[in-house]
């Protein structure tokens, strides 16, 4: 059954509401608690700043009884879980804390620094400060009596959870060679490529993640403030803050990892697209560290299609703990690249990308009126436009996959009106005719220069994941604005002339949910 909208989002975001507390509270001074008992503490990280910390026993743990931990992040903005009871999500693509206690997991959970009841100010995980905290709460776990240890000092720990609590993920194990195993969902590689790609602000999703980072008590770093005031504003980020954001990586620290990472992405997540899941992929197996990928139908943003059989992440994010973190060699995490198709179709290949077989084209030309204010679609979603030039894409001779990046090519000739910004963005989205979704709910800007010379202009889209048959009918709509992204500024008339090529792969094996 399909999430609604705001349900998805809220999962995806990880947004935290009526949590109740743990059940016991303390102080992470004052010894440890009786064995199997959940508390809630605060630990003093390297630089003083205390992070609120819940500690939740495996379900049925006896006194005496050690087992591995697994320390599950939040969303941005959000609190730890206080429950010890949350559920798998299929939309946000994150295994429960409760579900983890089930199979023989303690679940720590914190209150990342600036949120919560935690201290310091949020600076969006760096490695420096958010990495550093969570590298203090394993310290704190080696002392705890449920927690089965390596060494002294060393616990059996691994790390799920999914958007800020995935990133988190990435930065503590590029550090701190204590964590045995991660799972982060719906995180990122650079926050600049996704939040900010070819300077176009993504404003739809930034005026959420703004406005829960500075509501309430929350506490954020001055260069979010600053970002958020200038790219409601004017559409931009100074130099200044693109550059602190460009230090949030992970980006090249991935490198770093050892410890076995499973990548988790959502097919329509259009704050953290595929793109982001992929370069932290491709840095992982160059570097040789076991690594697998799957992209679910969810994310930061709502699924509109089959999203396949319920539960096949929690399935495949326990198999990896219980190969990784429980030691259970003989444990099948299945093939090293998983994905569902639009038509709910699990797959899976030895590695990404999959072999390709050929090409789709599409080609045309016409005229696209820019004017301000131009949009279409919502803040976290694009959907088919009204006003745009349309290009038809011919279907294959024979049935296979979109699985991979489009290519569009954009020749064109404008000039900007007097008093009206020289340069701005037009947007490319592919329409699947037959349902009226926009493939994976994404649009890519393409600048514009309006000066009235010919230009040419060539980007990749955001990578896709669907079904191509004979009778497929895809469109590729270059629109004047979307509500992704900030609403349009300029006004000129363009004349186009579109191509368009999608990767066409072989299906790869289903994989048995």
């Amino acid at each position: 059954m399909r999430m609604r909208a705001g349900a998805a989002l809220a999962a995806a975001l990880g947004l935290a509401v009526g949590m109740a507390p743990a059940a016991t509270a303390g102080s992470a001074t004052a010894g440890p608690a009786a064995a199997a008992e959940a508390r809630t503490v605060k630990v003093t990280s390297f630089d003083g700043t205390e992070i609120v910390t819940n500690f939740f026993p495996a379900r049925n743990l006896g006194a005496g009884e050690q087992a591995p931990t697994v320390l599950v992040g939040p969303g941005w903005s959000a609190p730890g879980d206080r429950t010890g009871e949350t559920r798998s999500s299929d939309a946000g693509g994150v295994v429960g804390t409760g579900t983890l206690r089930d199979n023989g997991y303690n679940v720590v959970t914190w209150d990342p620094r600036g949120f919560g009841g935690s201290g310091g100010e949020a600076n969006v995980n760096h490695a420096d400060l958010e990495g550093r905290d969570v590298s203090a709460l394993i310290g704190w776990i080696a002392e705890q009596p449920e927690a089965r240890l390596d060494r002294a000092g060393d616990p059996r720990v691994g790390m799920a959870g999914g958007s800020y609590g995935g990133g988190a993920q990435f930065i503590t194990a590029a550090a701190d060679r204590r964590v045995d195993a991660i799972i982060p969902s719906i995180a990122w590689s650079s926050l600049t490529g996704s939040l900010y790609p070819d300077d176009a602000y993504k404003a739809g999703w930034a005026g959420i993640l703004c406005a829960g980072g500075m509501a309430g008590t929350n506490r954020v770093a001055a260069p979010v403030r600053s970002s958020c005031v200038s790219g409601a504003t004017t559409g931009t980020m100074s130099a200044e803050d693109e550059a602190w954001y460009a230090e949030r990586g992970p980006g090249d620290l991935v490198r770093r990892i050892e410890a076995p990472t499973l990548i988790l992405q959502g097919t329509v997540d259009t704050l953290f697209p595929l793109d982001e899941a992929v370069a932290n992929y491709e840095r992982l197996r160059r570097a040789g560290t076991p690594v697998k990928m799957a992209w679910f139908c969810g994310g930061h943003g709502a699924c509109a299609s089959d999203p396949g059989p319920a539960g096949h992440i929690e399935k495949i994010s326990l198999a990896w703990f219980s190969r990784h973190l429980k030691g259970e060699r003989r444990t099948d995490t299945g093939p090293a690249f998983e994905y569902v198709d639009n038509t709910g179709v699990w797959r899976g290949a030895s590695r990404y990308p999959l072999f390709p077989s050929g090409l789709l084209h599409g080609s045309g030309k016409g005229e696209l009126q820019v004017r301000p204010g131009d949009t279409s679609g919502l803040p976290t979603a694009a959907r088919p436009a009204a006003k745009a030039v349309n290009v038809q894409i011919k279907a294959p001779r024979t049935e296979g996959q979109l699985v991979g990046a489009p290519r569009v090519i954009l020749a064109y000739r404008g000039e900007a009106e007097a008093g009206s910004p020289t340069t701005t963005f037009v947007y490319a989205q592919l329409v699947d005719e037959r349902t009226g979704v926009v493939v994976g709910n994404q649009a890519t800007p393409i600048p514009v220069r309006l000066d009235g010379r010919a230009h040419l202009v060539s980007r990749e889209l955001e990578t896709i994941a669907w079904r191509a048959a004979r009778d497929s009918r895809l469109t590729l709509q270059i629109t004047s604005g979307t509500a992704l992204y900030t609403p349009q500024r300029a006004t000129a008339d363009l004349d186009l002339r579109v191509t368009v090529t999608l990767p066409l792969t072989r299906p790869a094996a289903p994989v048995t949910p």
